[in-house]
């Protein structure tokens, strides 16, 4: 099969639900795609609203959010910890240096295994957490406690040796290390609750990001889940025999052969949606196809203070950037095409939408 760009970008809005929000009381349907990143903190909410109807801020009480890919923050239902943590849990050394990345200089100079350090870092934080949540200071020197002086990098910015944060949060691949809260700028680390057992959790995650990001590459997977080559060649022969190969953009990729016939026809979106900053959908690797032009695709994909989004239709119409003026969300909407500005009716509705997700009770858009 011959994919076009459309076509693809069709089957991964569909994917994601975003063609058309999942019925009220969906969050869990609507997270169990492939987990919702909560960076900046408190945005897994918004990206809730875009995907369920009359979502609620209360909905994220069905969630969890643990450290899963990349060492990021990730709001998921209970009955998938394994799909998203656990199965990333590196097999060998080679698999542990990439996931730790920068933090193997310190490692190296201290003659530590990138496979050690991670399973010493990760017996301390379930150590630490074992008597209840901390707060992230606290947490910090729990570790300090726990662990040698060749563990503890040294940070420039607060002036004070610590776990390196590649590291510590690598730990959530072993099952250790959750969001137990929020409180304003300050995250409350805690322990999970027990994974219910998955059969073979590793291909299953496979299985959701071909779901979401296919047609895709062992390379898109490699760097979606923050890994290895190697690791996702193996992570991709556990669902060999469920694959189909095509043509997207004149390279070859793989889909789920489940997946054919809606790839093939796959629903059209409708409406208006505001993504946030890092939404699940605008993960996907090969980002020319989802930005084609490459200033724009600069200004979304940015290593900082990146905008979120506004879908019309489907098709990436405005930028947007939040800000909080007491009880009232003022968001700033950039048009990027003529369809942001007739749709304005439409953005205010959906900013109304994320006002509550935002601690705010009114919404204000403002275009520049």
């Amino acid at each position: 099969m011959e994919v076009g760009r459309e076509q693809a970008l069709a089957f991964r809005l569909a994917s994601h639900n975003l063609h058309r929000r999942l019925p009220a009381g969906a969050a869990t349907e609507a997270a169990a795609v492939i987990g919702l990143q909560d960076f900046p903190p408190g945005m897994a909410p918004v990206a809730l609203a875009a995907r369920v109807e009359g979502s609620r801020p209360e909905d994220m009480d069905e969630l969890v959010i643990v450290y899963a890919f990349r060492g990021a923050s990730i709001a998921v239902p209970p009955a998938d910890l394994a799909v998203f943590t656990t199965a990333l849990d590196p097999p060998d050394e080679a698999a542990a240096r990439a996931q730790l990345g920068s933090a193997t200089d310190s490692l190296d100079e201290a003659g530590v295994d990138a496979l050690d350090a991670l399973d010493r870092v990760s017996a301390a934080v379930a150590d630490a957490l074992a008597d209840g949540p901390l707060e992230r200071d606290d947490f910090h020197q729990a570790l300090r406690e726990r662990l040698p002086a060749e563990l503890l990098w040294w940070c420039r910015s607060c002036d004070s040796h610590h776990v390196h944060p590649l590291l510590w949060r690598a730990t959530g691949v072993k099952g250790v290390l959750a969001v137990a809260e929020r409180r304003g700028r300050v995250t409350v680390f805690g322990s999970p609750p027990e994974a219910p057992k998955v059969e073979d959790a590793a291909a299953e995650l496979v299985r959701r990001f071909l779901h979401a990001y296919g047609p895709a590459t062992r390379t898109e997977l490699a760097g979606w889940a923050g890994i290895a080559p190697d690791h996702a060649r193996g992570l991709l022969a556990r669902v060999e025999g469920e694959l189909a190969e095509v043509e997207l953009a004149g390279r070859r990729a793989h889909i789920l052969a489940a997946d054919a016939d809606r790839l093939a026809d796959p629903p059209a979106a409708a409406g208006v949606r505001l993504l946030p900053p890092h939404d699940p959908y605008l993960d996907q690797r090969d980002r020319d196809t989802l930005l084609p032009d490459r200033e724009l695709r600069a200004r979304v994909r940015r290593s900082l203070g990146n905008p979120g989004v506004v879908l019309v239709d489907g098709t990436l119409a405005g930028l947007w950037r939040p800000a909080k003026k007491g009880k009232r969300l003022v968001l700033a909407v950039e048009p990027v095409t003529a369809d942001a500005r007739r749709a304005a009716g439409d953005i205010e509705a959906e900013a109304a939408l994320v006002a509550p997700h935002r601690g705010c009770e009114v919404a204000e858009v403002r275009w520049a």
